[in-house]
């Protein structure tokens, strides 16, 4: 039952800071405040930290290379962004992060966002053909991965691929592990064939419960179904009482706006694509933003992507983060407003209470 747990480094416009999503941020993500927030969620016993994508954000690469450089242990999950760039480069890429942080690479694959965000990138497929596109990317990335060096050779609708063989080798064996979500069909699809860890966006027990055992199912036309592991995001706001918590939760949210940022605003707008964010979005339009007594919707409203929040007391997160394991879930990406202030708040008063989830050490 070994479980994951990983945080997140806001190398966003807004910064990091006692609020979501502002235009000035209190604490802009500058490498010197990254890497803070690298070595306390590290300290606070996390193994792995989300690197964002997209261009509300610093480049992911670039800075998990650098922020890297000031941590010991903790793993970075950098996106693969595929029709950004060919998959040979993004091996090389990644293999040359993989080897300059001695082995501490996962990969997190993001196949589209807002059309906006697309369109800003010269990226006009539509969703399907966007996971059409991600499996090709993939099959030739796996296929450098496991050639040993020699050239490989790929002939798709997307790619045509010749003589490809790259330097340097990845340390991480067989490859470094690839977080892939998606809740359509052609995501689900691409994910039981490739996903080291199915993410999704965190939702009601049952939901989640489900689409462990649908995505189990797929997985077993690939031989994989005891293979992909399944993961959530969400945010956590933890504090001693629960009306404190509430009250922080509500706190975090004021001033803040979708507009600040195009990206976010159109992910949380009813036309999107993303099948993922459009149950977000469904849970954020109900009447109370509290889908149970911990789960609350608030960060929907200020925010695109993850939108559901545990807030409460050690005890009632920790609770609820034990009944999401239970049902399946091998993975919790998670972040907090502030990120060193939460992260810090969720090693000394949640980790603990954990240790039946036997909490993966580096």
């Amino acid at each position: 039952m070994r479980t994951e747990y990983a945080w997140f480094l806001p190398t966003v416009r807004a910064g990091d800071g006692h609020k979501i999503n502002v235009k000035t941020p209190e604490r802009p993500p500058t490498v010197e405040y990254l890497s803070e927030v690298a070595r306390i969620a590290e300290k606070a016993g996390f193994i792995n930290l989300l690197v964002p994508t997209g261009t509300h954000c610093l480049d992911a690469w670039v800075m998990a290379g650098a922020v890297a450089q000031h941590t010991e242990k903790i793993r970075f999950c950098v996106a693969f962004r595929p029709g950004l760039t060919s998959p040979t480069f993004a091996a090389q890429t990644a293999n040359t992060v993989d080897k300059i942080t001695g082995g501490r690479l996962t990969i997190n694959v993001v196949t589209g966002s807002g059309p906006s965000d697309q369109m800003r990138y010269g990226d006009h497929l539509k969703h399907d053909e966007r996971y059409d596109r991600t499996e090709e990317f993939l099959d030739i990335v796996k296929a450098i991965w496991y050639s040993n060096g020699e050239p490989i050779n790929y002939k798709g609708k997307y790619y045509d691929i010749r003589d490809s063989a790259i330097f340097p080798d990845h340390v991480t064996m067989p490859h470094p592990p690839l977080y892939l979500g998606g809740s359509s069909e052609e995501g689900r699809r691409v994910g039981a064939k490739h996903s080291d860890v199915h993410m999704m966006y965190a939702v009601d027990i049952d939901r989640i419960a489900a689409d462990v055992l649908d995505m189990r199912k797929r997985a077993e036309e690939y031989n994989r179904q005891d293979e992909i592991k399944f993961g959530i995001r969400m945010h956590i706001v933890c504090r001693e009482t629960k009306q404190e918590a509430h009250l922080a939760a509500e706190k975090i949210i004021e001033g803040s706006d979708l507009s600040n940022t195009t990206a976010w605003s159109e992910m949380s707008r009813k036309s999107t694509e993303s099948v993922g964010q459009k149950r977000i979005n469904e849970m954020g339009n109900r009447e109370s933003l509290w889908i149970t007594d911990t789960l609350w919707m608030g960060v929907n409203k200020v925010r695109g992507g993850a939108g559901a929040s545990l807030v409460g007391t050690p005890d009632m997160i920790a609770k609820a983060l034990k009944e999401y394991v239970e049902v399946g879930v091998d993975c919790f990406i998670l972040s907090g407003w502030p990120h060193v202030e939460e992260a810090e708040i969720f090693g000394k008063e949640i980790m603990p209470l954990l240790q039946s989830t036997e909490p993966i050490v580096l």
